[in-house]
């Protein structure tokens, strides 16, 4: 009967410390996964390089809080799979960017477009998250032309298509900018038609003291995503510097008020003379 008892008790034991793993591991399983927002943008910078900026965040309390340190893996899309690019790591901000070479050879679909993802895959406190980007390649061209005294940018864009370049079928957008360091200063936008367009460039922006200034040209379309092209032309009105202008009104100003000091000191002596003699 003892012996009976003393099963029974180990049976029990084994069965409640079965559940209570059981109850265990489905509670951190439960544990709500804080929510993840991943933004994801990808730039061809023509003749230089392509661009992917990663910024991944989080809600705390309403706000929203960057995620610091996370890892996060940069993949194209193959034919029946991924490969893996980058692994690149968010910094304080919550931003992440991975350059690649302008002459990197990507996977294509029949369209000619290819396709990259950013993926978080999440952890202990945060859930997945994972953005894509798909698009084909644009070739911008800019022919900076100055005649009587007109100074006319003309724009053309080819795109690729499977192993080719052609003339785009739909109309696209473009901004022109001229470079600042604070913010970029919009000259003119419109349309690339046919892959053509035509700008006529003011007279009357400020360049550096050779007259330098950089001319941006900006796509934003959902076939290419951000598209820049940067040429740098002598079409600006040259600076003066203002250090010139107030070091020569300084010395002005010296020199004038030295002539005044002197003629002060030497009506002032003049009267001390005729007072001292009036005095003997």
């Amino acid at each position: 009967m003892t012996q009976l008892s003393n099963k029974y008790l180990i049976s029990f034991w084994r069965v409640s410390l079965s559940i209570i793993f059981i109850l265990t591991t489905l509670s951190s399983y439960a544990q709500k996964k804080e929510k993840v927002y991943m933004s994801m943008d990808y730039k061809q910078i023509i003749n230089e390089y392509r661009l992917v900026e990663v910024t991944i965040r989080t809600r705390v309390e309403g706000k929203f809080q960057p995620l610091q340190n996370v890892p996060i893996d940069v993949t194209m899309k193959t034919e029946d799979s991924e490969t893996l690019l980058a692994t690149i790591n968010s910094n304080e901000d919550g931003f992440a960017s991975l350059v690649i070479d302008k002459d990197f050879s990507y996977f294509r679909d029949e369209e000619g477009k290819y396709t990259l993802y950013a993926k978080f895959e999440g952890n202990e406190t945060y859930k997945k998250a994972s953005k894509k980007s798909k698009m084909k390649d644009l070739f911008l061209y800019a022919n900076l032309i100055e005649e009587n005294s007109v100074k006319t940018i003309h724009l053309s864009a080819l795109e690729f298509v499977i192993d080719s370049l052609s003339i785009p079928l739909e109309e696209i957008d473009f901004i022109v900018f001229v470079d600042r360091i604070f913010a970029d200063l919009k000259i003119a936008n419109g349309k690339l038609i046919n892959g053509k367009a035509t700008v006529i460039f003011p007279d009357d922006i400020p360049g550096d003291k050779n007259g330098n200034i950089n001319i941006l040209v900006n796509v934003d379309e959902k076939n290419y995503q951000i598209v820049e092209l940067t040429t740098t032309k002598s079409w600006g009105t040259p600076l003066v510097k203002e250090k010139n202008k107030n070091k020569n009104a300084a010395s002005i100003s010296y020199v004038v008020f030295m002539i005044v000091s002197t003629i002060v000191i030497a009506i002032f002596g003049l009267l001390l003379s005729k007072r001292i003699n009036n005095k003997s």
